[in-house]
């Protein structure tokens, strides 16, 4: 959400974390997905204030069974994803702090599908309203991103665009 330039607050991912929740209202028996990057603080603390279980998207493999692995690309890198903790059955909702083009998300969406599991959403903090990626999101898995905050970060300083909550 900061880039950790200043280092993200406790206060912030807190309130970033409540408002998730407030807006998803995750139905009981949810798993909620991310990945460990920078999204991975912000899972962990969704996890601790809806009491919901997470399954997590990692950057290597861990070579455990049952790992899902998946290709994506984003604005900044590409290669795998690989999903561990989720079953077939799982109702997931993917969480993330935020989306710019939403290679992330599509791969996301495909390891959690690869692993017999079903998106019931997907819920971003903070949305680069010009990348495009809540459309592409739409268009390659028909699943549509709901973002709380959307910002233009085409100038010299960010500008918030839409709130959403």
């Amino acid at each position: 959400m900061t880039e950790q330039i200043p280092a993200t607050t406790a206060e912030l991912l807190r309130e970033a974390a409540r408002r998730v929740c407030d807006a998803a209202q995750f139905p009981p028996g949810t798993k909620l997905v991310g990945e460990e990057d920078k999204g991975g603080g912000l899972l962990a603390a969704v996890s601790l204030l809806s009491g919901l279980p997470y399954g997590i998207a990692r950057w290597y493999p861990s070579g455990l069974e049952g790992q899902v692995q998946v290709d994506f690309d984003c604005e900044y890198t590409g290669g795998s994803l690989f999903l561990n903790g989720v079953e077939p059955g799982d109702n997931v909702y993917i969480v993330d702090d935020l989306i710019s083009t939403g290679g992330t998300l599509v791969g996301l969406v495909s390891a959690v599908r690869k692993a017999g599991a079903e998106v019931s959403g997907i819920l971003c903090v903070v949305e680069k309203r010009s990348y495009g990626g809540a459309r592409r999101v739409f268009e390659a898995t028909g699943i549509s991103v709901q973002s709380l905050i959307e910002v233009d970060v085409s100038g010299e300083h960010s500008v918030v665009v839409g709130v959403n909550y």
